[in-house]
């Protein structure tokens, strides 16, 4: 349903606002007008409320009731009369009733065309308006429809002034919270407001209010995925560890390896500090560093060095 229907008024318990109309019409008063109720009273009512009705209903067609004689007196025929008009379910009639209806009524019944056309109902007698007058108003404003309001007919349905007319509102628009925003709230005007829960893969909302959730499908999936991801990733760093590890014994072991050699180098084959200044010749000596590849000597041979002698090549 609906969040906004027509609200049920109960337009014959709503007071109306009357306005009383005094006319004098040029003929011979008979005794026969004092009971309203006989033949003759009777016709002339009827012609004269004819001519009302249609005056009466220009100025506000809408909300016209009815018009009715209430009264005839002598001094030629003097009728007094009583113009109904219903008080709407709108604000803006309601007002032009209350302050606008009098002046208008007022200038169509002085109109002196109108006047012609009642007198011409009464074998044209002069007729006269001696006066309208309004009866105090009972309708202030539509709140003052409120008692005539009804909205029983629709389940939780309450009764709302919307836009300057009573409506019913929904139970879905009056508590907007109903559905705990889990789900949309429609109004069945037979069994009251129902509930659509939400559903995802993630989460399935459900209950009378959608106030209960279960997980979906999509929730352990991701879930499920996620910690294999993670697992994923732990052996792939723990798997990068061990192979640094590896990596690194052997370029510890390697360099250790290099240095030894190193040492052996500059030890064994490092002639420059000698304290034997010339090998035998007899010219001045000079050392210098000398270096073999390593890579062609071979560390398993067994060398033994003795004292070298110093010969005199000259004679």
């Amino acid at each position: 349903g609906v969040n906004d229907t027509s609200a049920q008024i109960d337009t014959g318990a709503i007071p109306t606002r009357k306005a009383n109309l005094t006319l004098s019409i040029g003929m011979t008063f008979q005794l026969a007008f004092n009971d309203l109720n006989s033949p003759a009273a009777l016709e002339f009512i009827n012609a004269l409320e004819l001519q009302l009705q249609a005056l009466c209903k220009e100025a506000d067609p809408h909300n016209f009731k009815k018009v009715q004689v209430i009264k005839l007196s002598n001094g030629s025929v003097v009728a007094e009369s009583v113009a109904e008009y219903n008080y709407p379910n709108n604000e803006t009639q309601i007002q032009f009733l209350n302050t606008q209806l009098d002046a208008v009524l007022t200038d169509i019944l002085n109109d002196t065309s109108n006047l012609n056309k009642v007198s011409q109902a009464f074998n044209n007698s002069s007729v006269t308006l001696y006066d309208v007058t309004f009866q105090p108003t009972e309708i202030k404003n539509i709140t003052d429809l409120k008692p005539y309001v009804n909205c029983s007919g629709f389940a939780n349905y309450t009764a709302g002034i919307i836009n300057g007319r009573w409506q019913c509102n929904g139970p879905c628009k009056t508590n907007v919270d109903y559905c705990n925003h889990h789900g949309d709230c429609l109004n069945d005007v037979f069994k009251g407001p129902i509930c659509r829960c939400y559903e995802t893969s993630l989460v399935q909302y459900y209950g009378p209010q959608c106030d209960l959730s279960r997980r979906g499908p999509g929730f352990y999936a991701a879930l499920f995925g996620s910690l294999g991801a993670a697992l994923l990733l732990l052996i792939i760093i723990v798997i990068a560890v061990i192979v640094k590890k590896r990596y690194t014994g052997m370029w510890k072991r390697t360099d250790s390896y290099s240095s030894r050699l190193s040492v052996f180098e500059e030890d064994f084959f490092d002639f420059s500090d000698s304290s034997y200044r010339n090998l035998g010749f007899e010219d001045n000596y000079t050392s210098e560093v000398f270096s073999p590849d390593l890579k062609k000597v071979d560390t398993q041979l067994q060398v033994t060095t003795g004292r070298p002698e110093v010969l005199n090549i000259n004679p």
